[in-house]
């Protein structure tokens, strides 16, 4: 089902958002994890608007389009795994975990799919590693330096490969930061070319976030599908 696959590719992009980032021509790599390592340490939530735009290069061969999908919303994240993306275009759709149920929730549809039971924190493993600081990082990824990005100038990038094979269909992310080590986006790819790149604004350290945020209460009228989330 390719919306259920989207959905996790989904999931798996906030697993990983905050695993690192940054590497171009001013900075070494060495320089940009511990500038990484430095700033995140303590970090215990976290907020930022993002625009994420997909490309599907088979997919548009299919159907001659060249076309990507693109969607904003706002990422809220609490340690240790409690996620919130609230879409808002091109349709309004949420996820949201409070780190065992995970909640998709698509309005227009009047529908709202439950995955029980799931190791938030496992699927999160990237995101503990960095969190967890510059060790964590090494330890769970291969890391180079990433080639500059005309679409992302004065932003470093690294190159993140799981050492144990691809998280949640990912095989390659690579992560971009500021001269300041704020983060500002990431790309996941995988082996079959498909791309999903964020770009991150008003990126927030450790804002309140309210408890309720990470809770939901399925509206009157919504069908709830129970689904496995293998």
């Amino acid at each position: 089902m390719i919306k259920k696959s989207i959905f996790f590719s989904f999931l798996a992009s906030l697993m990983l958002l905050m695993v690192g980032a940054a590497g171009a021509q001013t900075l070494s790599k060495d320089q940009v994890l511990q500038g990484l390592s430095t700033k995140y340490r303590g970090l215990g939530s976290l907020q930022a608007n993002y625009r994420r735009v997909a490309s599907t290069p088979t997919t548009d061969q299919i159907f001659q389009s060249g076309a990507s999908q693109v969607a904003t919303g706002v990422l809220s994240w609490e340690r240790p795994d409690k996620l919130l993306l609230d879409q808002a275009s091109p349709d309004k759709e949420v996820m949201v975990t409070d780190g065992s149920t995970v909640w998709w929730h698509i309005p227009a549809e009047k529908l709202v799919y439950r995955y029980r039971n799931i190791d938030v924190a496992g699927q999160l493993k990237p995101l503990m590693s960095f969190l967890g600081g510059l060790n964590g990082l090494n330890a769970a990824f291969k890391v180079s330096q990433a080639p500059f990005d005309k679409a992302r100038p004065g932003q470093h990038g690294l190159v993140l490969v799981p050492k144990n094979g691809p998280e949640g269909g990912v095989d390659k992310l690579t992560v971009w930061c500021d001269g300041n080590f704020i983060l500002t986006g990431f790309r996941l790819s995988s082996s079959t070319g498909e791309t999903t790149d964020f770009y991150l604004t008003g990126f927030t350290e450790n804002p309140k976030l309210a408890r309720s945020i990470f809770s939901f209460k399925v509206p009157k009228g919504t069908e709830v599908i129970e689904e496995d989330a293998n």
